[in-house]
């Protein structure tokens, strides 16, 4: 395999929905891990924060950052009535049921905040049994520079298989520490603004798909912890599968099985869709605590408009097109003049029914337009793929027909490379551009019901990237959202990739769920009132 089909290969593989690693190989690796480790803290008195650390730079994906012993943090424990901050950890308890939380650090576009997330179920028996013993001191970290020496030399040295673990699989090492990145990275389910937090901006597949895309930290902190328990959950039940037992035997710490799955969840963490956080109050009547509901931050794009404003909006061009009807008998101002009407109405349609990119493509180019199922446009240098759905697909055939009754009545021969184009005043073809398409947005957009001042055609892309991340039914993958975005990576471009038919299906359902979101009826739409116009001389 030559060296650019092999990056091909790779930036595909690390897409959403790629191969993850063999949960038996993930889990013999974590039995040789701790083997080694207990053999070298076998007498230690301190293996348990020694355990609790190296676990939680696993799950945190630290592992493969460090270079040096100083680089391990320090944990410390504080209480629930403090603030969330870098490597702290805190139980709080709800309808008496204990939970550990970690700081998960979110980007913003005000900085990065720490924000409290909940312990995989699987991992929450290790935290809950030790981290309860320690004192609520943020100041005083579970290891000191000597256990962290110590446990960077377990880190750092080389892990042999050793006999016992020689009938199964293993991953390298740096797999290994890398495997909750990995997951992350190929997780078809997890939205790209829980991706963002987890991996951070540098490692996100597609840079440019958190520009589009926005979810509160509940929902995220929903999406994190479902995801690392299903990460923790393959390798347990592979585990399980051929009795692969991870134990520890330390006389301060009885472990039979490391991953723990059968754990009873409180309250907090049963709500489908999101996870709420809570700080530690002191009740007025200074009888006792209780927990009262954290404020939450937005991740991602703050661009997508209202659906009730956007609706609006399109109720607007549909009033500016009935204005513009002609009669029976028309001048040919009058007639160019509600062309250029509908011109604007099916331009906007398209946008906001493909989420193309107003600065790329406002109109389709004839030659790029296999029937009206779909086309290809250009995208920032390279061609994709663009759906239709089937509103759209009518819509442009009656228009072109409009269009072609136009250009008799105007005796016209003009001809232009784009479907759709607007009429000046010499009856030659105008093509469409950002300005004046922005011009005509500002003019008719309902400015009164709208919480977003800076009103442009590039928002009903952000709305369009919105209305598939919320989408329930079909329920988009991240790589579907990718594909109808046009994020792509070397290799994933036209030619490099497919289309299945049960890939395209979906795409169509939701394009089609759009249009009647929207409220777009065929039955109702201003295109067809159009007939056959006797022109009248001016």
């Amino acid at each position: 395999m030559g060296r650019l089909a092999a990056i091909k290969k790779n930036n595909r593989k690390n897409n959403s929905g790629g191969i993850a690693p063999d949960a038996l190989h993930v889990v013999n690796t974590l039995r040789i891990a701790i083997t080694h480790f207990n053999k070298l803290f076998h007498a230690s008195k301190d293996k348990e924060p020694l355990l609790i650390t190296f676990i939680y730079l696993w799950m945190t994906q630290q592992l493969d950052s460090l270079t040096a012993a100083v680089d391990i943090p320090s944990l410390s424990r504080v209480t629930g009535k403090e603030a969330c901050a870098e490597h702290r950890l805190r139980i709080i308890n709800i309808n008496r049921i204990s939970w550990v939380e970690y700081a998960q650090c979110y980007s913003t576009s005000t900085g990065s905040v720490w924000l409290w997330q909940p312990i995989p179920t699987a991992l929450h028996h290790i935290f809950y049994s030790y981290v309860k013993t320690l004192a609520t001191i943020a100041q005083k970290p579970l290891l000191n520079l000597t256990l962290k020496e110590q446990l960077w030399r377990f880190i750092n040295s080389s892990w042999k298989t050793p006999k016992l673990c020689a009938q199964f699989g293993r991953l390298r090492k740096d797999v290994f520490f890398r495997y909750f990145t990995i997951m992350t990275l190929q997780s078809p389910y997890l939205s790209t603004p829980a991706k963002s937090v987890l991996l951070g901006d540098k490692t996100l597949h597609h840079h440019s798909a958190i520009a589009y895309q926005q979810k509160n930290s509940d929902q995220i902190r929903y999406e994190i912890f479902k995801a690392h328990n299903d990460y923790l959950e393959r390798i347990v039940q592979a585990g399980s599968r051929y009795r692969i037992n991870l134990a520890l035997d330390n006389a301060h710490y009885n472990l039979s099985l490391l991953l723990d799955t059968k754990v009873t969840l409180p309250a907090y963490l049963t709500t489908a869709g999101k996870i709420i956080a809570f700080e530690r109050q002191k009740n007025p009547n200074d009888h006792g605590y209780q927990y009262v509901e954290l404020s939450t931050i937005w991740v991602g794009s703050e661009r997508a408009l209202p659906l009730d404003d956007v609706r609006t909006f399109f109720l607007a061009l549909d009033n500016n097109v009935k204005q513009h009807t002609v009669a029976k008998v028309a001048t040919k101002t009058q007639l160019k003049a509600y062309y250029n009407a509908l011109t604007y109405q099916l331009a906007f349609q398209f946008l906001i029914l493909t989420g193309a990119r107003p600065t790329h493509a406002i109109s389709l180019e004839t030659r790029r337009c296999y029937g009206t199922l779909q086309s290809t446009i250009s995208d920032k240098g390279r061609y994709r793929t663009l759906y239709l759905c089937d509103y759209l697909q009518q819509t442009i055939t009656h228009y072109l027909s409009i269009q072609q009754n136009l250009l008799t009545q105007l005796g016209s021969n003009a001809s232009s490379p784009f479907l759709w184009f607007l009429f000046d005043e010499n009856n030659q073809p105008q093509p469409l551009n950002a300005r004046c398409m922005r011009q005509f947005m500002q003019q008719h957009w309902p400015y009164q019901s709208s919480k977003i001042k800076n009103i442009v055609p590039y928002c009903l892309r952000h709305t369009f990237a919105q209305l598939a991340l919320s989408s329930t039914d079909p329920q988009l993958t991240t790589q579907h959202i990718d594909r109808l975005m046009g994020h792509s990576s070397f290799g994933e471009h036209l030619g490099s990739d497919q289309c299945f038919p049960i890939n395209k299906k979906i795409l169509l359902l939701f394009l089609n769920q759009v249009s009647k979101k929207l409220y777009f009826s065929l039955e109702h739409s201003t295109l067809f009132s159009f007939s056959h116009i006797h022109l009248l001389q001016e």
